[in-house]
């Protein structure tokens, strides 16, 4: 699955990123190789892998890309990377990539590796990366060594290093693909519309049935010989009779406006039953102000602020009253 230098088609471009600690011979042997099976309409390109998130390559410009697959190499990849890879990548374009992986958690020890192998995985996979397959290959204690000596440990600190943690590092292979889509293609999404159910059927009546309560009225029935007349034009019209300027009084069910008129500013009173029907006596509805109260009798409800007899029990009109208290006092 991975490694695979042979597995190329003429005219295909390939990118290989690798640390600059790479093995000059090993990369040149790879090269030669993939330009041989890309042929003079291909093209093999190289880049540092720590300036791939910075390189200036066009969109989908390659249609495969190797990744740190050169060993040793204790080089990790960010989501910048792998966001370049899946940019640079042409629709469908595959991506190969190695990073040194745990196998195991490690309690009280400092390590430069953090990641496991789903953690890659999971990494390609927010990118946007499809058909991921990955493997994971135990590190050797010779490979071990040539890690420690690429992050700089002594003679005695690759020992001590490689005495505690044999056997818990491993490096991970990883195959994924770009889809078969660009960034900001568009698609046309065809939303047929669906046809309408046909509506459930509340009640139906059978009209087989021969029991005389289901019978349904007829409606003609119901109408009178008179209703079905069509009135005429005349019987529409408003009477000649009924004018605004004339004196007659306004229907009860009034709706030419003569009632509105009638009673604008004016209030009629019907006062006693003598009256004639068309005797209307007109009053001036401004309130007239009255002076005096002359309402004293009634009670403290009826009684000026300053009323004599503030305070006192209601008292019939024309009894004589004597005001008590202060009240029967003399002045002098």
């Amino acid at each position: 699955m991975v490694s695979s230098y042979t597995a190329h088609q003429p005219g295909e471009h390939v990118l290989f990123t690798a640390p600059p600690t790479l093995n000059q011979d090993e990369f040149i042997k790879a090269k030669t190789l993939t330009q041989d099976q890309t042929g003079s309409t291909g093209s093999v390109a190289f880049e540092v892998l720590e300036r791939v998130a910075d390189a200036p390559y066009n969109n989908s410009s390659f249609n495969k890309i190797y990744s740190n697959t050169f060993s040793p190499s204790v080089s990790v990849h960010s989501p910048d990377m792998i966001s370049c890879y899946l940019r640079t990548l042409k629709a469908g374009g595959q991506l190969e990539l190695h990073e040194p992986v745990l196998l195991q958690d490690l309690s009280n020890t400092v390590s430069p590796i953090t990641r496991k192998e789903q953690d890659v995985v999971s990494m390609l996979k927010l990118a946007g990366f499809i058909n991921i397959e990955a493997i994971t290959t135990p590190v050797s204690d010779d490979l071990l060594i040539a890690f420690f000596k690429l992050w700089g440990g002594n003679a005695s600190r690759v020992e001590q290093g490689v005495t505690r943690l044999s056997g818990k590092f491993g490096v991970v292979s990883v195959s994924a693909q770009k889809p078969n889509y660009e960034v900001g293609q568009k698609f046309k999404l065809n939303f047929g519309k669906k046809k309408a159910p046909a509506p459930a059927a509340v009640w139906t009546i059978n009209n087989d049935d021969d029991d005389d309560d289901d019978e349904m009225e007829d409606d003609e029935a119901l109408l009178d010989e008179e209703d079905k007349i069509k009135p005429s034009q005349a019987s529409l019209v408003r009477p000649d009779d009924c004018e605004m300027d004339g004196k007659r009084k306004a229907c009860k069910n009034c709706v030419c406006g003569r009632a509105d008129a009638d009673n604008a500013g004016v209030v009629a009173l019907d006062l006693t039953d003598d009256i004639a029907d068309d005797e209307v006596i007109e009053v001036d509805p401004t309130p007239k102000k009255v002076g005096g109260c002359g309402s004293c009798a009634l009670g403290d409800a009826f009684r000026c602020s300053t009323c004599p007899y503030l305070g006192m029990p209601a008292f019939n009109e024309g009894e004589k009253i004597t005001l008590g208290g202060m009240f029967g006092q003399d002045d002098i």
